[in-house]
């Protein structure tokens, strides 16, 4: 409980970071089996506890690519810990890597309920948290940061469900965004110019 509330405070923070313009990123080489086993040691315990499988499937030669490695394994630990607490026990989630010509591709996808047709774009938003009958109960934050985080890498977000076909949401990121090692401030992305 005490992980999950920092978790949710740290999420809040970000965002709020975020939306001052004032986020920065720190790209470095980063290794595709690290941040999946950060992210994985996070959500360990609540996979046991909820009796829930996982299964990683890393597409051969995917081995590293240009990110903010921190970044990127909170965008994992919330797709995942968004993926267990819609799941039933017994049930399994898989994450996949795999690359997308000049992007790299990680998509987690649960066996749970599912999300209707017309609220999948609401899921994105903050504090928008329904449990569509599951027994799923968070603050509503998780894939609006995950969306936040992924558009600042230059990359994308995507969600396929339907209501008891489970969900997959797939995270698009740049292989290679800018040279490696370089810090991007976010505040560059406000920035206007102005004629005359």
């Amino acid at each position: 409980s005490g992980g999950t509330l920092l978790a949710i405070i740290d999420d809040i923070l970000d965002l709020a970071t975020i939306d001052a313009g004032t986020f920065e990123l720190k790209l470095s080489p980063v290794k595709v089996r690290d941040v999946i086993d950060q992210a994985v040691q996070g959500v360990d315990e609540r996979l046991r506890q909820n009796k829930v499988a996982l299964d990683i499937a890393v597409e051969p030669g995917v081995e590293e690519f240009v990110a903010d490695g921190k970044r990127v394994t909170q965008i994992l630990y919330n797709l995942l810990s968004n993926a267990i607490g819609f799941s039933e026990p017994g049930g399994k989630i898989t994450l996949s890597c795999r690359r997308e010509d000049s992007m790299i591709a990680f998509a987690v996808e649960d066996q749970g309920v599912g999300i209707p047709a017309d609220y999948q774009q609401a899921v994105f938003d903050r504090f928008e948290s329904r449990s569509h009958g599951s027994r799923h109960r968070g603050a509503g934050l998780g894939l609006s940061i995950v969306k936040s985080l992924a558009e600042l890498h230059g990359g994308g977000v995507t969600l396929n469900s339907a209501p008891g076909r489970g969900t997959r949401v797939t995270v698009l990121l740049p292989l290679d965004r800018k040279p490696r090692g370089e810090v991007v401030p976010v505040q560059r992305r406000y920035r206007t110019s102005r004629a005359g």
